[in-house]
């Protein structure tokens, strides 16, 4: 089956400025929407290679405020080493549908629902998905592609997460997840958290950034926020907050219960995730656990020295796994 007869409608790609896709990649890559079982629209990437013999498909989750765009680049790596790539916008996030009516506001109601949509939408695309397929998510991303496998609604090769969310630097103590719970439950669900630096959803600058220390990479993300109102998703609510730390939790108490090959990789200077907290996740899980020093969270954005080492470890490990 081919792009052309998939049964789904259309979806826009975003190039602001005209910016053109990664060499190659026009004729291979579409964007779709299709919806999850509550009938949520979700916008899906399904990219190919240029091979007619694919070593397998990457299902790829993106991070908290993150859309296919993002991606352009890692999606070009991935389909050159022979792999088709699907890779969709979380509900509330990027063109897919928003959630509440403030369409800035980042909320969910449990990272299951995350986790459901992307094993509704492998299943829905399964026709043109070559197996083997490996499970890659980035940050949150990192989180629900676990919750998933852990849960049961996911059943890859093996798993592939970049600085995954397993411990958040000021939010674990005891306190701030007890307060977040409660005040969750209290009906501030839907109520952004305060004090937080992305409230109307447009970028820090580079210099106040956490993401990167490349500044192109994190200039072309920038652009997209900066030019496109349709993408920008503001501070996590309290409700995302609190889904986010109960899903954290069940996916570190079910580390063991992890039974496919894995590999996590850690930014070594990572502002946002506990490098430790992943390097304990892999400990219980019996998985390859891995570090950049120096590099912060974003390793897809981070310059070429950290990039590379990064896919190095990936071309390792599914060297290793026969995958």
């Amino acid at each position: 089956m081919q792009h052309d007869s998939l049964p789904f409608e259309t979806a826009e790609i975003i190039q602001p400025g005209g910016r053109a896709l990664p060499s190659g990649l026009e004729s291979r890559a579409k964007t779709y929407f299709a919806k999850g079982k509550d009938g949520v629209r979700l916008r899906v990437l399904l990219a190919m290679p240029e091979t007619h013999a694919p070593r397998g498909t990457i299902v790829f989750c993106p991070g908290r405020t993150e859309f296919i765009e993002k991606y352009w680049e890692s999606v070009s790596d991935l389909t050159s080493r022979g792999f088709c790539v699907l890779v969709m916008d979380p509900r509330g996030q990027g063109l897919s549908d928003r959630i509440l009516p403030d369409k800035l506001r980042s909320y969910i109601d449990s990272f299951q629902t995350y986790a459901d949509d992307l094993s509704e939408i492998t299943s829905q695309f399964d026709a043109v998905l070559p197996r083997p397929h490996i499970a890659m998510g980035h940050s949150m991303g990192g989180t629900v592609v676990l919750h998933a496998i852990l849960s049961g609604v996911l059943a890859p090769s093996a798993v592939i997460c970049s600085a995954p969310m397993l411990g958040l630097f000021d939010l674990e103590t005891t306190f701030m997840r007890w307060s977040i719970s409660v005040l969750s439950k209290l009906g501030l669900a839907e109520k952004n958290l305060p004090f937080q630096t992305q409230r109307n959803g447009m970028p820090v600058s580079f210099s106040a950034n956490k993401l990167t220390t490349d500044k192109e990479r994190y200039k072309i993300w920038a652009s997209y926020f900066q030019s496109v109102p349709r993408l920008r998703v503001g501070q996590p609510t309290f409700g995302w907050i609190s889904a986010a730390l109960s899903s954290m939790s069940y996916v570190n108490r079910n580390a063991e219960n992890l039974r496919v090959p894995g590999l996590v990789v850690a930014a070594g200077a990572d502002p946002i995730v506990d490098p430790s907290s992943i390097e304990e996740f892999a400990k219980n899980a019996e998985i390859n656990y891995d570090v950049i020093p120096g590099a912060l969270h974003e390793l897809f954005l981070e310059r070429d020295t950290y990039r590379t080492k990064f896919f190095t470890l990936i071309d390792k490990f599914l060297d290793e796994q026969g995958l």
